[in-house]
């Protein structure tokens, strides 16, 4: 078999994956990973300080108390940052080398590519850590990165606007048409999912604007727009800043040096040179293409089949989405591509 690896990133409307994360915390196996990555938590959130994240999260992220089966309230379960570290702290989970040395019977794959947030789980695969103790160590200091980072990009956020969130889903119209329509407006294409599913983003007011202006057009047969969970503007230079500020702070996080030559097998990206592998600043990359750049999906895709030529896709969740997107992006092609999803436990 040539498995490609394929990572989902927020968890979106399933919301984060807290029954599977409990089942993960219950095997005693998984307890150094999981203290781990609280720690990872707590130590970010005594660096920015409660100022931070009370307004938004008033409890803070009290991740063991969840694992134990403490229910967060439904403003916090719908916050992104709990959403994004959630799904980063599972797909982390299910990467950690098989204890006493390599993954049994476990098929290497050819190459892993990650869906928005999950580009830090396919990075993950392409370092192909053999060691639990490092990779342990490693997972704390990347699962401390991504809520820095999460944290830092709602300080930038901007209010919700009534029913507008940050982010909206447009099926149905072509990626040229919807380009066009964008065309001198402060809405971004964040997302190209498929040629014909798209997510925009920005400021929700500006959102709210953009969806009154071509009412028409969106209430045609076969066109849809909704509102995301989204808490913040994902994919668009409005959170520049916040990227470049967390990368700032890593000195107090990241021990692990990370440089594109360190990926022991490609992981792509649709920015040219795709393969992440030629790439200098391996964390910069990952965390801009998670949070600010624009993601074209049928283009990432694309780079990773051509280049690899994968048989199997496997599919490490959380939720179906990465593996939907790719569906579509080679409806017509690749049909002897076959997909395998890793297993979900629940509680």
């Amino acid at each position: 078999m040539r498995p490609l690896y394929l990572f989902s990133g927020l968890a979106g409307m399933q919301g984060p994956p807290l029954a599977a994360l409990r089942a993960l915390y219950a095997r005693p196996e998984n307890a150094r990973y999981f203290t781990a990555a609280a720690e990872a938590v707590a130590s970010v959130l005594d660096h920015v300080g409660p100022d931070a994240y009370r307004r938004e999260l008033p409890d803070g992220i009290p991740l063991t108390a969840w694992l134990r089966g403490e229910t967060p309230d439904a403003g916090t379960l719908a916050h992104s940052t709990v959403d994004g570290l959630c799904a980063h702290i599972y797909q982390l989970c299910l990467l950690q080398p098989a204890i006493g040395g390599p993954a049994g019977d476990r098929t290497v794959p050819v190459a892993a590519i990650g869906h928005s947030m999950g580009l830090a789980g396919a990075m993950t695969a392409g370092l192909r850590m053999t060691s639990r103790r490092r990779y342990t160590a490693f997972c704390h200091d990347l699962i401390a990165m991504t809520a820095l980072t999460l944290i830092r990009c709602h300080r930038l956020a901007p209010p919700r606007t009534g029913e507008a969130t940050p982010m909206a889903v447009v099926q149905g119209l072509p990626t040229e048409e919807l380009r066009e329509l964008l065309t001198d407006t402060p809405v971004w294409l964040a997302l190209a999912n498929s040629a014909r599913s798209h997510v925009l983003a920005g400021d929700p007011a500006d959102l709210a604007a953009f969806r009154a202006g071509h009412a028409r057009r969106l209430a045609e047969p076969g066109v849809r727009w909704a509102y995301l969970r989204s808490t913040a503007p994902f994919h668009t230079p409005l959170l520049e800043p916040a990227v470049r500020e967390a990368l700032e702070e890593r000195k107090h996080f990241m021990t692990f040096p990370l440089t594109g030559e360190r990926l022991a097998m490609p992981v792509y990206v649709a920015d040219a040179p795709v393969n992440l592998q030629h790439r200098e600043d391996l964390l910069a990359e990952v965390m801009a293409h998670s949070v600010c750049r624009p993601l074209d999906w049928p283009g990432t895709v694309r780079a990773a089949i051509e280049d690899c030529r994968p048989d199997q896709v496997v599919d490490f969740g959380p939720g179906p989405a990465a593996r939907m997107f790719t569906r579509e992006s080679l409806r017509g092609s690749h049909s002897g591509l076959r997909y395998r999803s890793v297993p979900e436990p629940t509680a």
